[in-house]
């Protein structure tokens, strides 16, 4: 009976993605638009996914933080592996924007420049954006298995959500039509390591390090927070950009660019990870060598993230950034 419900599962939720399926360039000024909207990755396919996928059973796969196998109580009881193909995928982008927009962090290093960091982080923003539109119009096909009051809520506040990112985009849309890339405030943390874990998110975390108040109030419009990991070459790259004038944003920036230890600091960016942010990507090997108490954890701590509401930062047990968790340890 169990194995006819999981079937049941994952039908709906094909179903759910599919009716929520939204095809448009994020891209401003669709005038330049060329070729087939794309199944453009928020994350380089090549040289990033590609370090951290790993072989399992003759295929070569990566875990997702939203890939999950549940138990007969719908808690999470494992993750499973998909494909780097689909992974970090949306169709976001033209042909031309998305190969033209993104040559010069696709084709060449990362230098640490406003140019560089604001094209990273404004592809974790149009991931993040395009996903909850394709969220909102799937709730709203009534083609969901949730009952009608949990419906009704969740296209409240996601309707609250994309009204929030909608002004968000417009000040981006400016941004890169002017080239001021250094409007937005960056903090970049770079690892001299590589590690086997990467992500291009928005996140909203509802308490700011120090346990100050950012997303914890309807009334008040979200702070969107971008947040990018990147595994390149031997090192680790991580970005935090918030938008001109986002006081919240650069309060919690502000917060962990005061952490004087590398120790803190990594283990706040793991939390951020599993509490705050969807698109998140890490190598079998990785999951391998947490073990099963620290993938018990970490499914303990993701089940957490959607049935708790906390009232401070979240702090997570797991540390990704350990050096036994580097992809020379792992064998990468």
């Amino acid at each position: 009976m169990f194995d006819e419900q999981k079937i049941a599962f994952r039908k709906a939720k094909s179903d759910f993605k599919n009716r929520g399926r939204i095809t448009e360039c994020f891209y401003h000024d669709k005038s330049n638009c060329k070729g087939a909207i794309k199944q453009s990755h928020s994350i380089q396919r090549n040289n990033r996914l590609s370090i951290i996928e790993g072989d399992i059973n003759g295929q070569r796969l990566i875990y997702t933080f939203t890939e999950i196998e549940y138990d007969e109580l719908g808690s999470i009881e494992t993750l499973k592996p998909i494909g780097k193909k689909i992974a970090s995928t949306f169709f976001g982008f033209c042909d031309f924007h998305d190969t033209n927009l993104f040559s010069p962090i696709e084709n060449f290093a990362f230098d640490d420049s406003d140019y560089h960091c604001f094209l990273h982080s404004y592809r974790s923003f149009a991931h993040s954006y395009h996903i909850k539109k394709e969220a909102l119009k799937a709730y709203k096909s009534q083609a969901s298995t949730i009952d009608h009051q949990r419906l009704k809520s969740l296209i409240f506040w996601t309707e609250l959500a994309v009204v929030d990112l909608e002004k968000d985009k417009k000040i981006l849309d400016e941004l890169i039509q002017d080239k001021n890339y250094d409007q937005l405030s960056y903090f970049t943390y770079i690892i001299p390591e590589k590690f086997p874990i990467a992500c291009a998110s928005i996140i909203n975390p509802e308490y700011s390090y120090k346990n100050k108040p950012l997303n914890n109030d309807p009334n008040r419009p979200y702070s969107a927070i971008l947040l990018t990991v990147l595994p390149d070459y031997e090192q680790t790259i991580i970005i935090l950009a918030c938008l001109p004038n986002d006081k919240k944003g650069n309060l919690l920036l502000d917060e962990l660019n005061e952490i004087k230890y590398p120790l803190p600091f990594e283990k706040a960016i793991s939390s951020l990870l599993i509490n705050n942010a969807e698109n998140t990507f890490f190598a079998p090997a990785l999951w391998g060598a947490l073990g099963v108490d620290g993938q018990r954890q970490l499914c303990k701590e993701l089940d957490n993230m959607v049935r708790l509401n906390p009232t401070t930062f979240v702090h997570s047990k797991i540390n990704f950034f350990d050096k036994k968790f580097s992809a020379n340890r792992l064998g990468i």
